[in-house]
């Protein structure tokens, strides 16, 4: 029922291929119209057909009144994979007070991320250290690169989510060193190791993440797609 999804592929298989362990919410055991998969990481994505009869009220009872109150959750973020299912939750999240977004999907242009690799000079003074990590509640290890400074980390490159031969990837520096270029050694490292590997680095940032933006670009990644996303936090929305 996932098949049909052209982004967030890593973060969906990632817990279909039992990297984490997700939640699979279904209508139906026997015969399954609509599924949604519900992540460890508060993205979620459904799946199915958007003519099931009485889609709308059976999303609402599946997201608002099971997932949300069995877990006590305080938000989620839904997916979608095309426009047809973008006009049902449109209508489930307007009933809720939810919040539509955008999330910037980038593909990385291979051609040019060599000539960068080629191009560069590596910074000087640092230590970077290749390991293997099982965080955030990761059943797998997943490959990080981490930059060293006078023995203490201040820059990383997880490869976090892995599904499909597909990696997503999450960056973070020490905010006393941002702007350094740190960050974009760290990828640079990952996304080199990725490639000769056989795996296809994806980057997403939210529209307000210029830095994210700008480092993904800077690295050759070019923007791909911008997906709907569907939010709703009690705190902005109100008590469901």
């Amino acid at each position: 029922m996932f098949e049909g999804y052209t982004h967030s592929i890593p973060v969906i298989f990632s817990s279909l291929e039992g990297q984490y362990d997700g939640q699979l919410y279904v209508d139906s055991e026997k015969d399954p119209g609509i599924a949604i998969l519900f992540t460890p990481f508060n993205f979620h994505y459904l799946a199915g057909s958007p003519e099931v009869e009485d889609v709308v009220n059976i999303l609402d009872e599946m997201i608002f009144k099971k997932y949300l109150k069995e877990t006590r959750g305080k938000e989620v973020v839904v997916f979608c994979p095309d426009k047809r299912w973008e006009k049902v939750l449109d209508e489930v999240f307007t009933r809720h007070n939810g919040i539509k977004d955008v999330r910037k999907m980038y593909q990385l242009n291979k051609m040019r991320f060599r000539k960068i690799v080629q191009g560069r000079e590596s910074l000087e003074g640092i230590e970077q250290r290749l390991v293997y990590e099982q965080s955030y509640g990761a059943l797998q290890e997943y490959p990080v690169y981490r930059i060293y400074k006078s023995d203490r980390c201040i820059s990383y490159c997880a490869g976090f989510m892995t599904g499909k031969d597909q990696v997503e990837i999450d960056v973070s520096t020490v905010e006393e060193y941002r702007g350094q270029g740190y960050a974009f050694e760290a990828s640079v490292d990952l996304i080199d190791f990725l490639l000769e590997n056989g795996f296809e680095p994806v980057w997403a940032a939210w529209p307000y993440r210029a830095g994210s933006q700008n480092l993904a670009i800077s690295l050759g990644f070019e923007l791909k797609d911008e997906v709907s996303a569907y939010i709703w936090v009690e705190a902005e929305c109100g008590k469901i």
